[in-house]
């Protein structure tokens, strides 16, 4: 699945809003592949969700009243092991792909790392036959 669609939301910056949120996914029946929450400076933050079924996450944020939009991303499993990061970031680096962002985890006795990596879009394709 390197290909993939993120839902990006903004949040108040209260607390219970993200675990407001996690309830109303749950309750939907949509399962969470990744999530990346930042605090940004002032009354909200954003969210990024990854989920297994992008048509019942959409569906279920509007009928809880969340605005969201959608960007593409790439979605890969690695090795996990030291390194096996640094080469895929490096061959999007040797192209003069910039990543914009990205985000990634793994269980410490697990043998795979899960990464999200967005790119710019005019970069995407090239990026995703790349790292694909």
């Amino acid at each position: 699945m390197p290909k993939a669609t993120q839902l990006n939301l903004t949040l108040d910056n209260q607390t219970g809003q993200l675990a407001r949120l996690c309830r109303d996914l749950a309750h939907g029946g949509v399962n969470l592949l990744a999530l990346c929450a930042e605090e940004r400076e002032g009354a909200s933050g954003l969210v990024r969700l990854l989920v297994a079924n992008r048509e019942l996450a959409e569906k279920e944020l509007a009928k809880a009243g969340y605005s969201f939009s959608v960007e593409e991303v790439i979605f890969v499993e690695l090795k996990h092991r030291p390194g096996t990061l640094a080469k895929q970031v490096e061959k999007l680096a040797d192209k003069s792909i910039g990543v914009r962002y990205a985000y990634a985890t793994a269980h410490a006795k697990g043998q795979t790392t899960a990464v999200v990596i967005a790119v710019a879009e005019q970069d995407f394709d090239r990026a995703l036959k790349l790292l694909g």
